[in-house]
């Protein structure tokens, strides 16, 4: 009998001992809203986490210049993530390049009219060509490339995919929903009876036929899931397209606003097109055909080139077109131009989309 009782005695100590050393672990790693400041080469730095965005955020002074930086890498308990800065002169730029713990930092100058990226430029170099389409080096994305009456999907096996039976200049009327194309069918006038749903995983092409008639004068809204909004302007009917059971209803008039649905009016629909939304906390903007990467109340010019047409951003990755070339960037890995084709240079809009 004692011999039980110490027995169960020591179960109870190791599953007390194991929990509190859970509760420790858990507590140790749980992101922590912080703000600190330190000094490193005579440079003035603020470090500070925020739990709500799961984001870092510096701020650095130097020789009266304050410089931001963001970081999205996951959180980390360990503190003064800046180990060292190397300050760079060159001309009337100073740059200021990080060693860091924990998480990755980009490079940043400012020549006392602006703050930038490394602005090197860089040349395409073709590799290979389809459909008349240059291609470089490509990263693991995949491409669906419109061209006016099929699409182009490049991905591990280039193919077309022919839709239409006339041209189309201009699609405006689309929806991506992770790797899927939904397109209404451009062949019909006015309005239309079905959507046609692109797999770019592997190029299939579903059909998916409505029980209702939408004019092209319609909009998307955003998606819940797998159920994609789209409204009538003309009908002033709100409707949702459900993908797994590919079939579309009616709707209530609500927006999905930081993940909150939210009453709107009809005439709001109609005239003023809002869509489902977060709140950004960075992001790609385009200005009189400069590119900035804008945040914290800060931007800074990510390239020269002269930009015609933002492609597509996610995290601190943008796809843009200059002149006739696709182009990616992200600040730690700078410019890499991907593609060519001639086109772009005239039409450049809702003409390439691009998949994870």
């Amino acid at each position: 009998m004692k011999r039980s009782n110490n027995f169960q005695k020591h179960v109870l100590f190791i599953i007390i001992f194991i929990s509190l050393f859970i509760i420790f672990i858990y507590i140790y790693y749980k992101p922590t809203d912080y703000q600190l400041r330190y000094k490193i080469n005579n440079i003035d730095v603020s470090e500070e986490y925020n739990r709500k965005k799961e984001l870092y955020y510096f701020t650095l002074n130097y020789d009266d210049i304050e410089f931001k930086l963001l970081s999205l890498d996951k959180y980390t308990n360990k503190r003064k993530l800046i180990k060292n800065i190397e300050i760079i002169h060159d001309g009337d730029s100073t740059c200021l390049d990080f060693q860091t713990q924990g998480i990755k930092l980009y490079s940043i100058c400012n020549n006392n009219k602006e703050y930038f990226s490394e602005l090197k430029n860089v040349s395409f170099f073709k590799k290979t060509s389809f459909e008349n389409i240059n291609i470089g080096n490509l990263d693991s994305k995949k491409y669906l490339l419109w061209n006016y009456n099929e699409f182009i999907l490049l991905n591990s096996q280039n193919k077309k995919l022919e839709l239409f039976d006339k041209d189309i200049y201009n699609i405006n009327l689309f929806y991506i929903y992770k790797n899927y194309f939904l397109i209404p069918d451009y062949d019909q006038n006015y309005k239309f009876d079905k959507f046609y749903l692109i797999n770019v995983n592997n190029g299939k092409i579903e059909k998916i036929d409505l029980r209702f008639e939408i004019y092209f004068d319609s909009y998307f809204l955003g998606n819940d899931q797998d159920k994609i909004y789209i409204f009538d302007k003309k009908e002033e009917q709100l409707y949702y397209i459900d993908l797994p059971k590919k079939e579309i209803y009616k709707a209530q008039n609500k927006i999905l606003i930081d993940g909150i649905w939210k009453d709107v009016s009809i005439q709001t629909l109609k005239n003023d097109q809002p869509k489902f939304s977060e709140e950004k906390y960075y992001e790609y903007v385009l200005n009189t055909g400069n590119l900035y990467l804008e945040y914290n109340n800060f931007k800074f010019k990510v390239t020269n080139l002269v930009v015609s047409q933002i492609v597509a951003s996610k995290e601190l990755e943008v796809y843009f077109i200059a002149n006739d070339i696709l182009y990616k960037y992200d600040p730690y890995n700078n410019l890499q131009a991907l593609m060519q084709y001639s086109e772009w240079n005239f039409n450049n809009q809702n003409m390439i989309f691009i998949f994870d």
